[in-house]
Parts: C-alpha cells; structure tokens; sequence
C-alpha cells in the first residue's frame, strides 16, 4: 500500500477573542437532530491508521482524531494511536446546538505516517547579538517580538515548545531562556547549531513571571554569540 504523508499546520492565534460558537460550521437547514442522528460512513481496511470517513447528514462537519479536526464531509483521517482511538463527528443543526457523535477505532498496523501538527506561536525571521537583552524578547515596547497575550503564556504551560535555530554566529554559540528582567534562567545556557530544534518545557512558574497578569517580565531567548531563529511552536 503506498504510504500516504500528510502535513498541517494550525495557525494559533496570539490573542484569544471569544467567538460565536457556530461560526466554524455551515448553517443547516434541513432539521434538527440528535448525535445519533448524525449519518456517516467509516472504511479503514485490515486495522489501518488510514480512517476514510464520509458523512451524509446535510451541513458541513468537522471530523476529528482528539488531535486534528477537518472541516468538511470527507475525510482522509489518520490515526495516532496504536489500539483503541476514537473518531469525533460534530456537526450544527437547525437550532443552532452543536451534537457529536463519536466511532470507536481499533488500529493494528501503522502503515501510514502521522500528520505533523504544529501550533505556531510566533513565525518570521529575527537575529540577536551575544547578549543582546531586547531584540528576542516577546514585548512590542521592549523586543523586536510581539507581545504574548497572558492566554497564550496560560496555553503554554506543560507543553514542550519548540524554537528552529536557522543560523548561529560561531562556533560555541549557547541559547538561555530567561525573561526581560533577566531575574530567573528557566534554561541555563545550551549549546546549539545551525538548524537545530531547540526543545523546552514551559512551567506554571514561568507563565507567572512572563505574564501582564503576572509578573509582566515577558519571556526572552538570549545567546553568547548570537543567533537567528525562525519559529517558536508546540509540536504535538
């Protein structure tokens, strides 16, 4: 069987705004129905990955893994577990309640790759100097990156976030994690190259330093000799 390779990246937004519920699906029409009611049709041949899903209730759904959710009626969904899964089907009805209805999953073989899913934080291209205190600090006032909402700083924690290294000044060259005020290293100084994905664990104890609800000490990546990076993300 050909192996099939998916990629998707979901943009994540740097400050949360409250939303209407339903502007994400279609507005259906047709009636109202329960979960159960909800028509779809799931083939996944010898307990491969692979879930092709199709569903026939009129008005847009979005289908779900518990990690990647598409909009639409049909689905090339692929599975990220071996064993047990779930496949998740949301859909609007006529008045306006969202329903679920959700198809246990068994996978015996993964035969197909898993999507590359990434919530981008902050994306673009920005250098610092050995030292430089500012220019890789998230603050509009204070850094050359924007300022993260304290929803975002909130979102980060317990997550292992990713920064791509694309260039370094010299042989030798570290990365710190610390904040504006330069008052705790969450990360002492770390050797890295060019191309690198450079990993860390985001803690409770730094959202509240690096918050305005916090402490307000912004978070910055700080390095001996300098460095460019390109992308600050979660993986999953």
């Amino acid at each position: 069987m050909k192996k099939i390779v998916y990629s998707l990246a979901v943009m994540f937004s740097l400050a949360f705004m409250a939303c209407d519920p339903t502007e994400d699906f279609t507005e259906n029409t047709a009636g109202n129905f329960t979960g159960d009611q909800i028509d779809a049709t799931l083939v996944q041949e010898n307990g491969d990955n692979l879930v092709k899903v199709t569903v026939h209730t009129p008005g847009t759904a979005q289908i779900s893994n518990g990690k990647q959710t598409i909009k639409a009626n049909y689905a090339d969904l692929i599975m990220r577990e071996m064993g047990a899964n779930t496949v998740y089907i949301k859909m609007l009805n006529a008045n306006g309640e969202i329903v679920e209805k959700q198809y246990p999953v068994t996978v015996t073989q993964m035969t197909h790759a898993l999507p590359v899913l990434e919530t981008i934080i902050w994306q673009g291209e920005q250098s610092c100097n050995g030292w430089d205190g500012s220019s890789l600090r998230f603050s509009d006032s204070e850094g050359k990156l924007p300022t993260l909402s304290d929803e975002t700083y909130d979102w980060m924690v317990g997550k292992k976030m990713c920064l791509d290294i694309k260039e370094v000044n010299g042989e030798g060259t570290t990365i710190r994690v610390t904040n504006g005020w330069w008052s705790t290293n969450y990360v002492e100084d770390t050797p890295v190259h060019a191309g690198d994905k450079f990993t860390f664990e985001f803690t409770q104890a730094m959202a509240n330093e690096c918050k305005k609800g916090g402490d307000g000490k912004d978070l910055l990546f700080v390095s001996n000799n300098g460095l460019t990076i390109t992308k600050f993300y979660y993986e999953l």
